[in-house]
């Protein structure tokens, strides 16, 4: 690594240079060469891939995607073209003289009677009366047949156009004509007076709609119709109002309710955009009125303003409501009670839909209950015509610049459609909090550094490290997707990147401060020591210290880097895609910025030495001074703040171990025991803070409306149970993007048409009804088990009495289980029967058969010379579709649900019904397999399974790494258990906090252990490290050395998140609250619990210490012959630090040196004979180093090793 150094040193500005040109050319390809990340949907990248569950789901997504006239599977084999045409052949003969019949019964068929005719002539004469009072049409009076035209223009302008288009016939109208249909043919007899008489009523309707004048301005008494615009609908903007001040428990249901609830609506659209996005009027083009309370109840009285409300009015509608809720709580009150189709109400509850739209829409269910005469409204709904889209994002923020309340009422929530798009926009405008955490940790580096060239150079190491793991992560790794959950990589990042950073500028002042010190000494005794060798300290050049530092700072960052890049990339053994993402993008950004750490910092501080040593001449800035007045300060302030806590450790270290471990132990059986990290029990994923508008109207105030109740209420819903044979259950899509799901593999093995099969498949349908989570589903042709319909359509006469068809061999003269050739070709002709039945007795669902549709029977598939060749040969007999898979649905007991513990006993059970079932099935039926609506269990129990396997591979790759570090097995056990209680007990601070083991959460869960262990394992490694091997000084020389730098990681990584609580955004919420919590937690841990284990039971005198030894051997030769230079070589080929570089002057009479302790391997020293005892002093290496009596053999081992012990790379164990 010579080299490396000395290009470092002596290239500084090549390396910068040539490192920034790398990562800028790698920031801009991986820019242009793909699309800016796409956040619209929040939740993409959340479903499990790659579990038995997963699997299923996607080879289920893709049988339904494949299934269909463009895929290559049909259920309707009358989607097959050519089956249709070969099965027309087939017939052709045997339904010549039913063609002939039909045609003749056409012929003599009779017209209508004139009484039938009459009938329907009053009816519509009744239906244009009602058409002209309600467009106020004034006529002269006459009879009734009057209405009607006499005549018909049948080439008159608009009617013409109108007849043409719509001129369709009705089920009912069905039956006053006689049809004749058949393949390729469709002719139809309709009765002419019918038809004249319906011609002649849309003429009519025409003309009245034509003649219909425009309602009067003046004031005539609002109408329903003309008082709104349309109903409440949840496609419009609402919001939820509740009661605030001193009366904040009373009804909102009286009348100063209602008129404070009419000044809220008021300001809801005095916004200034209001106008651009509302829903208007077509008369007066004014935006249309919001729907609420106060405007029905105004409605109700005939008033045009809510204010004009008084308390009569209310009592009014409170009568009229309770008289009503009967009728609407036992569903005879619809949103459509006309005259067409009437409603089980009175008439004063359907008059314009009022009652059911302000029970259904605008008050909470609670408002009225059953044989309850009293009413009480704790929310309220407020609908403006304002549709719910993406676009009215600015509207929003102007309600939310709106203090949206007055004396009374207060706006609590609201759903605007926006959840996603303003989740987009936060995510974007919330980085100036990242931006100021950032800015707080830089200026942490500038107080303690005193350079801002090197802070500077600092922030863009950061900038680069997240562009270069991008670069990797798009064109290296080929990974196309970026969920929004990388983002808070960047949030970790600045943490470990500052700390990185502050460590090697720390150390490197350290040994310049060490340098000039003990040249001060030596300078001080060459009168007594008058020859100097030319590898000594005094000759000591920048590439000289520049290998020191690096080989005290590389270890310690390589270290903490690949803890940290561990337990992220433990995360891409999840199986949810957004995690294994996120693993992967966080891994790579710890990685780079590491190997920036390497190149760049140091190329930097080279610069920033040069740069001090050209302005050494000048005097210094007043701002230099005064930040170096400060930095002394600081230093002292550390100083006693170590002081303070060495002595509280050495002094109370059984009491930090029972506080710590009892702390420990109860937070690990709040964690595995009671109440344990819930799983969610919501399927809604939680996007901004609790207290958002938008979350509170998701998790609370949606359940108080029975609009939104109706919508998700899952008891009506029971979890269908879908058996599949014919498709494999594989994946071979790209695990980590969403939009990959693979291709659609197909069971060679699976054959429906063997008798063993049939036989088989029938008794599996009886069976599944005698199981306990079956539920009985009662109709006509159920759909779920085809053999049974198929074996009762079998049952039918050879010979149809009718039309003399012969049905030969599909029919009774075949007898179940049936031929498999026999199947093959009856089974398509039952299936087209049963998607030819009316949808009033046959309903096809997903459960069936699929079959085979290749290139020749698709045409939707075939080229057009494939289109050409298949019309000259379609009198070719085909053979019969092939059934290549197989759908059962049947329909659970089990409501849909999102507790893991019933569904989980839900899926268990069946699963072991079918796993015996099959083991008894045929050998073609074996391949079977089961799934459902289980998307989510699939994702609850992925979270719970994957995150324990997350945490032992990281706990794991700790462990490994600290025993390889270390090579102590009781410091790396004291270290491990260390980081365990951490885990635990940050978790269960979580888990009191509400928090459950979501996406995010299992992220977190797993950063917790890259970021705990970094300072179990810095004083783990300095605890090995240490002068001494005796106990009590090793501990408390590693206190003094350590505490300072870990105090300053946490905080600044801690203030990282701290920043992060502003903002809006959840997950940026929760990782900030994480990092404070982790941060707090490990250094408590780690400083008194492992500090303490190690004073009270500590390894001493090497005890159960390893080495090296190949190692070590080396060490002995390369470290002599590295420093063991020619001065004239020296002096010739670098330049000599003076003592006013980086201000290392000022460094040297203060404190700052000892910080050089962050893993400077210059702690070991060799020291012969019987080592003492007794406690050693803060100062212990400098009280060593001026030690006045040295014995001879003492001598002779200083002369061995002439380097100073801060200059020795290598490792001496003592045994």
């Amino acid at each position: 690594m010579h080299w490396y150094y000395n290009f470092l040193v002596r290239r500084p500005y090549l390396m910068v240079l040539a490192v920034a040109i790398l990562c800028i050319a790698c920031i801009t390809v991986s820019v242009t060469m793909n699309s800016v990340p796409d956040f619209s949907d929040p939740t993409l990248g959340f479903e499990t891939r790659g579990t038995a569950l997963g699997k299923r789901l996607s080879a289920w997504n893709n049988l339904i995607q494949e299934t269909g006239p463009s895929g290559s599977l049909v259920t309707d084999p009358n989607d097959l073209l050519f089956y249709n045409n070969n099965n027309y052949h087939h017939l052709k003969n045997m339904r010549k003289h039913q063609r002939h019949n039909r045609t003749h019964k056409r012929k003599n068929r009779k017209k209508p009677k004139n009484p039938k005719h009459h009938k329907k002539e009053l009816h519509l004469s009744k239906k244009i009366i009602s058409l002209q009072n309600r467009f106020n049409i004034t006529t002269r009076k006459s009879n009734d047949t009057d209405l009607l035209p006499t005549q018909w223009n049948g080439d008159s302008g608009v009617f013409r156009d109108y007849e043409i288009t719509n001129d369709s016939l009705s089920s009912l109208e069905q039956l006053n004509r006689s049809e004749h249909f058949e393949y390729g043919r469709n002719t139809t007899s309709i009765d002419e007076d019918y038809h004249r008489e319906k011609v002649q009523s849309k003429k009519s309707t025409w003309n009245i709609i034509k003649q219909a004048r425009f309602p009067p301005n003046g004031n005539t008494g609002p109408h329903v119709e003309g008082y709104f615009c349309d109903s409440p609908s949840k496609d419009y903007s609402h919001f939820v109002v509740e009661r605030i001040g001193p009366n904040d428990t009373d009804s909102l249901f009286d009348l100063n309710g209602l008129l404070a609830m009419c000044q809220l609506q008021n300001q809801i659209i005095a916004i200034p955009s209001y106008g651009e996005f509302c829903q208007r009027e077509e008369l007066t083009d004014t935006c249309c009125r919001p729907w609420s309370l106060p405007n029905y109840a105004a409605l109700l009285v005939n008033k045009s303003s809510c204010f004009d409300l008084n308390t009569t009015d209310v009592v009014m509608l409170q009568n009229l409501l309770v008289m009503c809720f009967e009728y609407y709580h036992d569903l005879k009150l619809s949103n459509d009670c006309s005259e067409f189709s009437p409603c089980q109400a009175p008439s004063e509850c359907t008059h314009g839909n009022i009652v059911y739209n302000i029970l259904h829409f605008l008050t909470d269910y609670n408002f009225i209950r059953m044989n309850d005469t009293t009413v009480f409204m704790k929310y309220a709904m407020i609908f403006v015509p304002v549709a719910s889209t993406s676009k009215i994002l600015p509207l929003f923020h102007e309600w939310e610049d709106t203090d949206l309340k007055n004396e009374l009422v207060q706006v609590v929530s609201m759903d605007l459609g926006l959840e996603n798009e303003l989740f987009n926009e936060s995510l974007l405008t919330d980085v100036w909090l990242v931006s100021l955490g950032g800015i707080f940790v830089m200026t942490c580096i500038w107080l303690y550094t005193t350079s801002i060239f090197v802070t500077l150079m600092v922030c863009v190491a950061v900038l680069f490290s997240l562009g270069l793991a991008y670069f990797v992560y798009t064109l290296v790794f080929k990974m196309s997707f970026f969920p929004y959950m990388n983002l808070l990589a960047v949030v970790v990042i600045i943490g470990i990147g500052a700390d990185n950073a502050f460590l090697f500028v720390k150390i490197w002042q350290c040994v310049l401060a060490e340098r000039f010190t003990k040249s001060a000494k030596s300078t001080s005794s060459t009168h007594a020591t008058p020859i100097v060798e030319g590898g000594s300290e005094h000759t000591e050049t920048l590439q000289h210290l520049m290998a020191s530092a690096f080989h005290h700072s590389a270890l310690s960052m390589f270290v903490s880097s690949l803890t940290t890049a561990t337990a992220f990339f433990s995360s891409y053994t999840s199986s949810i895609t957004a995690i294994k993402c996120f693993g992967v993008f966080a891994g790579t950004v710890a990685v780079t910025n590491y190997l920036l750490m390497i190149t760049w910092l140091p190329a930097v501080v080279c610069i920033m030495e040069r740069l001090s040593a050209c302005a050494s001449c000048n005097s210094k800035l007043p701002i230099q001074k005064l930040l170096l007045m400060f930095n002394k300060s600081i230093t002292k302030f550390c100083h006693l703040y170590e002081t303070v806590i060495t002595k509280a450790v050495m002094n109370y270290s059984i009491i930090w171990i029972c506080l710590f471990g009892a702390i420990g132990l109860c937070s690990t059986v709040i964690v595995l025991y009671a109440p344990g990290l819930q799983l969610p029990d919501s399927d809604h994923f939680q996007l901004f803070s609790s207290s958002h508008p938008f979350e509170l109207y998701n998790s609370k105030m949606k359940n108080e409306f029975w609009f939104e109740k109706s919508m998700s209420a899952y008891e009506n819903f029971k979890l269908p149970m879908r058996f599949v044979w014919g498709i494999q259950p594989v994946d071979d899509g790209d695990y980590t993007d969403p939009f990959s799901h693979g291709n659609l593999y197909y069971d060679n093995n699976f054959n429906i048409s063997t008798k063993a099969a049939q036989v088989w498949l029938l008794d599996f349908c009886k069976k599944i009804r005698k199981q306990p989570f079956y539920e009985i589903t009662f109709g006509l042709l159920l759909p779920n088990c085809f053999i049974e319909n198929f074996i009762s359509l079998m049952d039918r006469m050879c010979i149809d009495g009718m039309d003399n068809t012969d049905r030969t061999p599909c029919c009774d003269v075949s007898k179940f289980p049936f031929e498999p050739h026999v199947f093959d070709i009856c089974l398509p002709q039952s299936m087209s029967s049963l998607y030819a039945t009316p949808r009033e007795y046959y309903t096809p669902g997903v459960a069936g058969p699929r079959f085979l549709a290749d290139r020749q029977s698709n045409p939707l598939l075939q080229t057009p010379n494939e289109i050409s060749v298949s019309n000259t040969s379609q009198h070719i007999t085909l053979a019969p579709p092939q059934v290549k898979a197989l759908v059962l649905e049947f329909e659970s007991n089990v409501a849909y649900t999102t507790a893991y513990t019933d569904v989980k006993k839900f899926v268990q059970s069946v699963e072991l019904w079918l796993a015996n079932e099959l083991r008894e099935a045929p050998p073609e039926m074996q391949g079977g397999w089961f799934t459902s609506e289980l998307k989510f269990f699939d994702t609850q129990s992925t979270l719970s399974h994957d995150t324990l396997v997350a945490i032992s591979v990281a706990m794991s790759a700790s462990l490994l790494v600290l025993l390889l570090v270390t090579l102590n097995v009781l410091v790396s056990l004291y270290a491990v258990i260390t980081v365990l209680l951490t885990i635990f007990t940050t978790v269960s601070i979580l888990i009191l906090l509400g928090w459950k083991l979501n996406v995010l959460e299992s992220i977190a869960v797993s950063t917790a252990i890259g970021l705990a262990v970094d300072f179990s394992l810095h004083y783990g490694i300095h605890y090995r490290m240490s002068p001494t091997k005796e106990r009590l000084a090793a501990s408390q020389f590693t206190l003094s050395r350590i505490v300072g730098p870990t105090s300053m990681a946490a905080i600044t990584t801690g203030a990282a998140g701290a920043l992060m609580l502003a903002s809006n955004v959840l997950p940026y919420i929760q990782i900030g609250l994480f990092l404070v919590i982790v941060m707090v937690v490990s250094w408590l841990y780690g400083t008194f619990f492992l500090m303490s284990l190690l004073k009270t039971a500590g390894p001493q005198y090497g005890f159960m210490q390893f080495s090296y030894p190949l190692m070590s051997k080396g060490s002995s030769t390369t470290g002599n012959k590295y420093y063991e230079r020619k001065q004239s070589q020296v002096i010739a080929s670098e330049q000599l630090l003076t003592p006013s570089s980086s201000a290392v002057g000022e460094l040297i009479n203060s404190e700052t040196h000892e910080l050089e302790s962050l893993t400077s391997s210059s702690l070991i020293k060799t020291i012969s004979g019987t080592e003492s005892s007794h406690p050693l002093s803060v100062d212990f290496e400098h009280s060593f180093n001026n030690k006045p009596d040295i014995t001879s053999a003492n001598f002779s081992t200083v002369n061995d090793h002439k380097s100073p012990s801060i200059e020795s790379p290598e490792l001496h164990v003592t045994n």
